[in-house]
């Protein structure tokens, strides 16, 4: 039997990896994501590499992902120097002190999703994303991306933390968010969207706004999310209001050649 999770610890050289379940679902075969890895000794690491090599090989992993703090050169070339790739750095937004925010009244209503809904809020999320890491990473079908944000919209449905936000002007259904609030006040958006059809017509703006103002009102006083830096328009949209960023994180990916 495989095991889900691998943990080594020597002199110098630390790698933690476990199965993604999650993403294995959606993309029909399975991916590992590495936990932690620490490079102080590099002979140490030649030495010890092959063990997690072997583990990725038992478990039949074609794709390994890893994400790492801006300023972690020596893993990052540990790292590329074994077949990963370089995809994306990821900024994480904050906005902070959200009580004693004065946020208008964008007049969109942000309201729990309700079973019927699904269909149209995972077609929003199977249409909207295009700039993160497995739409960009040109070794893999876009179209599993698609797929596993699609199926994460709908997991969230019944997630025993996560909540499903639809976002809505009117009867139409703009845009929406999957997040998930703590005890300590602090909330998480893990996705968020706006439907293509009404995307670059002001209703990004309007959205985030609302998202804001519906926290602030729930008691929320924090609330942080993660976007890439090359979606350039979602960037700017969280500068104008006013959010702070965390230091950013580098993404890479190790997919299995093709024979």
């Amino acid at each position: 039997m495989t095991r889900e999770v691998f943990s080594l610890s020597r002199d110098g050289f630390v790698l933690e990896a476990r199965l993604a379940p999650w993403d294995a679902d959606a993309f029909g075969f399975p991916v590992a994501q590495i936990t932690r890895i620490d490079v102080k000794a590099s002979e140490r690491a030649e030495k010890e590499y092959g063990a997690f090599q072997s583990w990725v090989s038992a478990n039949d992993v074609r794709i390994v992902s890893c994400r790492l703090s801006h300023e972690r050169l020596a893993a990052s070339m540990f790292l590329e120097d074994r077949g990963f790739r370089f995809i994306e750095m990821v900024l994480h937004p904050q906005f902070e002190a959200l009580q004693k925010r004065n946020l208008p009244d964008e007049a969109l209503a942000v309201v729990p999703a309700l079973d019927r809904d699904l269909p149209a809020l995972q077609a929003i999320a199977e249409q909207a994303f295009r700039h993160e890491r497995y739409h960009m990473d040109p070794r893999l079908d876009p179209r599993l991306a698609d797929k596993r944000y699609g199926r994460w919209v709908r997991a969230s449905f019944n997630h025993p933390t996560q909540q499903l936000l639809k976002i809505v002007d009117g009867q139409q259904i703009i845009g929406v968010f999957v997040v998930e609030m703590d005890r300590g006040s602090r909330v998480h958006w893990h996705l968020t969207a706006i439907a293509p059809d009404f995307q670059g017509k002001g209703y990004g703006r309007r959205t985030w706004l609302s998202m804001l103002r519906y926290h602030r009102d729930k008691g929320a006083i924090m609330i942080t999310t993660t976007i890439s830096a090359r979606n350039v328009r979602v960037l700017n949209l969280y500068s104008r209001l006013s959010a702070r960023f965390l230091p950013p994180e580098m993404t890479f990916h190790w997919v299995r050649p093709t024979e």
